[in-house]
């Protein structure tokens, strides 16, 4: 029973963050398909405890502070963002655009960390949103290289949706998409997700070959030609070899390593 408790309390608190703004009780029991009166008891146990708080005026519920903090915890502890800072910071200085870095959660990319450029406007993702892995750089990266069966596992239960016209929204486009990502280690979203805005991507990998991230390069269209893709493609390859190895990754044999720990040794 306590346990069945939690889990409800955890799909309060998603439909939560899925919102754009503070849910009343009624909307949010409709969408977790609980009754009123339990939600409205479990809301009052997570406010007492700071996960949630409510809207004096309109009554509604949005998360608590409680959860910011939490989070920041999770993510101090998180050697991945230590062993990418330096690398995101390079290519941040290097491209003049932003970096980012994201992980795999719950079949989304949730961002865990980014680096602006000093001057000029760039493609801000803060830490914490969460993209779809179809048609962002960073998230075709993430799932292009998981296990075969864990790609056929997520592919059914995603939503294709169309964010643009250049949305590749049907199993079959996005599989034969995965699969030039793979051939080639290195992802694109062409006005895929957002328009407006390019990004390039390629995975980290952890000691055991399995994908601890993505990490990519994202800035407007009008600035990010072909041309820049392509030489974005090499310095995010080499940073992403640098992160990898830091992790305890050992490059393939075919791989000079006179070149992998110039790399990683700056």
């Amino acid at each position: 029973m306590e346990i069945r408790s939690v889990i409800k309390a955890v799909r309060v608190m998603e439909a939560l963050a899925d919102a754009d703004g503070p849910v009343g009780v009624t909307e949010l029991a409709r969408q977790v398909d609980m009754d009123k009166s339990s939600v409205s008891r479990m809301l009052r146990t997570l406010e007492t405890a700071g996960y949630v708080s409510q809207d004096p005026v309109s009554k509604s519920y949005l998360l608590g502070l409680t959860l910011v903090h939490l989070g920041q915890k999770v993510l101090r502890r998180l050697n991945l963002r230590n062993a990418a800072r330096s690398s995101l910071e390079s290519l941040a200085s290097r491209s003049g655009e932003c970096a980012h870095i994201a992980v795999l959660v719950g079949g989304r990319a949730l961002y865990i960390d980014q680096a602006a450029p000093l001057r000029g406007v760039s493609i801000d993702a803060p830490i914490g949103t969460l993209a779809p892995l179809h048609c962002t750089a960073l998230g075709k990266s993430l799932l292009a290289f998981q296990p075969e069966a864990v790609i056929e596992s997520l592919l059914p239960s995603l939503n294709l949706e169309a964010f643009t016209r250049r949305t590749l929204t049907d199993i079959g486009s996005v599989t034969r998409d995965l699969s030039q990502v793979r051939e080639r280690r290195v992802s694109f979203d062409d006005e895929e997700f957002s328009v407006g805005v390019r990004c390039i991507a390629t995975p980290i990998f952890k000691h055991d070959n399995s994908v601890a991230a993505a990490i990519g390069l994202s800035g407007p269209s009008p600035r990010v030609t072909d041309e820049r893709l392509r030489e974005w493609e090499s310095m995010l390859q080499e940073e992403a070899i640098a992160v990898s190895m830091r992790l305890g990754w050992e490059p393939p044999a075919g791989m000079e390593r006179r070149k992998v720990e110039t790399i990683v040794n700056g």
